[in-house]
């Protein structure tokens, strides 16, 4: 019956950490590849809201769109140069630990240079236009919209609310990946310290005798 079924096969494919790496960059690049289409879907519906604005707004928009491009690029890049990480990994024992590791950073990394990069295309965008980044993204970010208000001071701290939590985030993030790096470091010393501790303890074992 066996020769039926395939799961077995799968999973001892997966338990192969190289593997299992090279499926998780393939991920990535997955992902990479499906964000282009689906940023530019948002990219021609705020066209269209930008050239229904005045000539001033007009201006803001445009702005807004090269910060809009560029933080797809960050992201798209981003995740490419990470998957090629991830499939260099040598895999072997505890190969989850610089596995998550590089998974953390690449999402810190690409939510903050998407989120700096938007939040300041957003603040040019309220200085030229007096509207909120909500009407050309589609759908609108909650998270963005926690900053300012369609003011010009609004814009200014649409800008630094979001710069600011794109470095927080970049900080978490990193903090989190040097932990896993810890701890990939304290569990390939395992094997050394437990060889280690054998003879001191036999050694005690037989003076106690």
């Amino acid at each position: 019956m066996e020769n039926y079924f395939f799961m077995r096969a799968v999973l001892g494919w997966l338990a192969q950490p190289r593997r299992f790496n090279r499926l998780l960059a393939f991920t990535l690049q997955a992902l990479a590849a499906l964000i282009v289409p689906f940023s530019l879907v948002t990219f021609f519906r705020a066209g269209k809201v930008i050239f229904d604005l005045p000539s001033s707004g007009i201006l803001g928009g445009i702005f807004f769109q090269i910060f809009f491009v560029a933080g797809i690029y960050c992201v798209v890049h981003g995740l490419l140069i990470r998957a090629r990480d991830i499939e260099a990994l040598p895999g072997g024992d505890y190969n989850m630990f610089p596995l998550a590791r590089i998974l953390v950073r690449t999402a810190g990394e690409t939510f903050a240079a998407f989120i700096g990069l938007v939040a300041v295309g957003g603040g040019i965008f309220v200085w030229f236009t007096g509207k909120s980044v909500s009407t050309i993204l589609s759908p609108p970010s909650k998270f963005l919209g926690l900053f300012g208000d369609t003011t010009f001071m609004g814009g200014i701290e649409f800008m630094v609310g979001g710069v600011l939590s794109a470095v927080l985030t970049l900080v978490v993030a990193t903090l989190v990946a040097d932990g896993l790096h810890l701890l990939t470091e304290a569990a390939a010393r395992l094997p050394e310290a437990r060889q280690n501790s054998e003879p001191s303890f036999k050694l005690r074992s037989g003076t106690g005798n």
